[in-house]
C-alpha cells in the first residue's frame, strides 16, 4: 500500500508544481495591462492600477490604490517619464519594475506603446521578467511573446501600405501624444489642440484651427475618451468633418483581446480617415 501512494505522488508531483496560482502584476495603465496579457497569459493575473479613462497625466493616487499595490507579487509601469506620479510611492516597493528609467536621448513623446519596435522589446522584457518570477512557465512566457510579436509585424506591414494615402492629408488631434505612431507610418500632418497636456489652449490657437475647420483644411478630427468633448464640440460646431475617435489608452479594449486589440483599433481609427473624401 505504501508503495502505491509513493507512486501516486509521483506521478501527481508534475501536475501540482504545473498548477502553480498565476502571478498578480499590477500594471500602471491599460497598454502596458494588454501588453502583459498578451506575455504572461493564463499563468499571469495582469490587474489595472489606473482607469483608462483618466490621463497618465492627472492621475492622483488614493490610499486605496496603495494597498492594491502591497498586495501584488509584481508591479510594472513605463517610468517617470510617463506616469511621473508614481516616481515617489514607488520606491517604497522593492518589486516594482520601471521599464523606461530615463527616456532615451533625444526622444520627448513618453507614448512608447505606439511605436511597434519599442512594443516588442518591451514583450521581450515582460518574459524575462515573468520568468525570473515564475521560472517553471519561462518557455511559455516567451512562446507568448513571440507569437504576439509575430503577429503585430504582420499587422504593422499591412497596416502601412492602408496608410499611404494619409501621408497626405491633414487631420487634427486634441494632444500631442501620436509622434511615434506618425513617424512610423510616415505621416506629418497632425495638428494638436493641446500641445501641452498640463495648460489649456489659448485663445488665439484655437481661433486658428477654427478658421482652418471652417476652411476645410482638415480631413478628419479625432476625438479621446479621456478628454472632456467640450472643446472639440467648440471647435467643429456648424462644421462639416467626421469626427473619429482614437482610444490610445484602450478604455474600450477587452483585456481578453490583449495589446492586439488595442493596436487594431487606432489602426482602423487612422485607415478610416485616410478613406475620406
Amino acid at each position: 500500500m505504501r508503495r502505491c501512494w509513493l507512486v501516486f505522488l509521483l506521478l501527481c508531483c508534475p501536475l501540482l508544481a504545473w498548477a502553480e496560482p498565476p502571478l498578480r502584476v499590477m500594471a500602471s495603465v491599460k497598454p502596458l495591462q494588454l501588453l502583459l496579457a498578451e506575455v504572461g497569459g493564463e499563468a499571469v493575473d495582469a490587474e489595472l492600477l489606473q482607469s483608462a479613462r483618466l490621463s497618465p497625466h492627472d492621475f492622483q493616487l488614493r490610499s486605496s490604490d496603495m494597498a492594491r499595490l502591497s498586495d501584488v507579487d509584481m508591479i510594472i509601469w513605463f517610468g517617470p517619464v510617463l506616469e511621473h506620479y508614481l516616481s515617489k510611492p514607488l520606491r517604497r516597493f522593492d518589486n516594482a519594475v520601471a521599464l523606461y528609467p530615463q527616456l532615451q536621448p533625444g526622444a520627448v513623446d513618453p507614448h512608447l506603446w505606439l511605436d511597434v519596435d519599442e512594443v516588442c522589446a518591451i514583450a521581450r522584457r515582460l518574459a524575462r521578467l515573468l520568468s525570473d518570477r515564475l521560472p517553471s512557465r519561462g518557455a511559455y512566457f516567451h512562446a507568448n511573446a513571440a507569437r504576439f510579436m509575430s503577429a503585430l509585424r504582420h499587422y504593422d506591414s499591412r497596416l502601412a501600405g492602408q496608410l499611404t494615402p494619409l501621408q497626405s492629408r491633414r487631420y487634427l488631434f486634441l494632444h500631442d501624444g501620436f509622434s511615434r505612431f506618425e513617424q512610423r507610418y510616415q505621416l506629418s500632418g497632425g495638428a494638436v489642440v493641446m500641445a501641452d497636456d498640463d495648460r489649456l489652449p489659448g485663445a488665439r490657437h484655437l481661433v486658428g484651427l477654427r478658421e482652418q475647420l471652417q476652411r476645410g483644411e482638415f480631413d478628419c478630427v479625432f476625438r479621446e475618451p479621456q478628454y472632456p468633448a467640450s472643446t472639440l464640440q467648440a471647435l467643429t460646431r456648424g462644421v462639416e468633418v467626421a469626427v473619429i475617435e482614437l482610444d490610445a489608452m484602450g478604455v474600450n479594449s477587452d483585456k481578453a483581446d490583449g495589446f492586439m486589440g488595442l493596436y487594431r483599433q487606432l489602426g482602423e481609427a487612422f485607415a478610416s480617415c485616410s478613406q475620406l473624401r
